[in-house]
């Protein structure tokens, strides 16, 4: 049988699971290719076979002692911890520590690439020791090897610690001066910190607020509408809304408040809307506000919405048609 004709063989199992997990474990070696134990790893994620483990083991050590030709990016070995998740044991923690604190620098960047082995290792330690797990999740969290592109593994450490409710450091990472910190996990930290004291908030406003373009305003805007005391920072919210040219920050704020159907969140909208005159912003307004159940006071902001964008289209066109004018003269 060829290797293409193992994957198809593979697939073809799809409607019986068990089998198909059976036969995706013939496949964890080696010799099979990089393509046949990637489709068999795939498959072994998705359905917990107890039977897998010995081979998924064994093909760990495999690509961990030929790490530099074989699994130079230890790619494959965070697709084991993945697909070995589910049916892990105690007897598996030190293999998970050690997987947690593993740094490859393949050439020819010489950039560290064990993100994802590191994230997939202490979600796996998670299962058989969340106190353990619950100490490295912090110190991966503020690791200077996160990888700046997908926030890894310090997303996924910030995820555990909260699912622990472990606050603290994630406050810490969030606020901490003059840090190397990623945007995107400052910003699940910060969605996280709903039980956060409110009388911390206006110093995470202050932090936050001017920052305009960083994706750390989308945790401060979840923070401040979901807080179980809030919503709170009305006052920023209502002057990000009149004063920001960030049109996709916009549109995620406008459309947060929106789905949380809060009577004081709707009311800051419709006052938007009064007043609104930018045409993009407009149109993210009427789109947002047609969700919502009909009422009188939301079809009059709507229908005002709508005149306003019909008549910045005139005024478009007839600027559009002064300037082909004068540049043809």
């Amino acid at each position: 049988m060829t290797l293409p004709s193992k994957i198809q063989q593979l697939r073809s199992l799809a409607a019986q699971s068990q089998e198909q997990a059976a036969y995706a474990v013939t496949l964890l070696h080696m010799r099979y290719g990089a393509e046949t134990v990637l489709a068999a790893l795939q498959t072994l994620t998705k359905i917990e076979f107890d039977a897998a483990r010995p081979a998924l083991l064994t093909l760990f050590a495999d690509y961990t002692a030929q790490g530099e030709r074989r699994d130079p990016a230890a790619f494959f070995r965070a697709a084991i911890l993945r697909a070995l998740r589910p049916g892990v044991q105690p007897a598996d923690v030190g293999l998970l520590t050690q997987a947690t604190a593993t740094y490859v620098f393949p050439p020819p960047a010489f950039k560290e690439e064990g993100a994802p082995l590191r994230s997939a290792a202490l979600l796996a330690l998670a299962e058989v020791d969340e106190t353990l797990a619950r100490y490295h999740a912090v110190r991966l969290l503020a690791n200077e090897h996160t990888d700046p592109m997908s926030g890894e593994p310090a997303l996924t450490a910030a995820r555990l610690l909260a699912a622990q409710e472990e606050w603290l450091p994630l406050y810490f990472y969030a606020m901490q001066d003059g840090a190397r910190v990623v945007p995107e996990v400052v910003a699940d930290c910060l969605r996280q910190l709903t039980l956060l004291p409110a009388a911390l908030l206006p110093g995470i406003i202050e932090r936050f607020a001017a920052g305009t373009a960083s994706m750390a305003l989308v945790g401060l805007f979840d923070l401040l509408l979901n807080h179980r005391t809030g919503p709170h920072g009305l006052d920023f919210l209502r002057s990000f809304l009149r004063t920001t040219t960030e049109i996709d920050f916009y549109r995620y704020l406008v459309t947060t408040m929106v789905a949380s159907g809060q009577e004081r969140l709707l009311a800051e909208l419709l006052d938007a809307a009064r007043f609104e005159q930018k045409r993009e912003k407009i149109a993210i307004l009427s789109e947002a506000l047609a969700l919502l159940p009909p009422n009188p006071a939301i079809g009059e902001a709507i229908e005002q919405l709508r005149k306003r964008w019909g008549q910045s289209q005139s005024r478009s066109r007839v600027s559009s048609a002064d300037e082909s004018h004068e540049s043809s003269q």
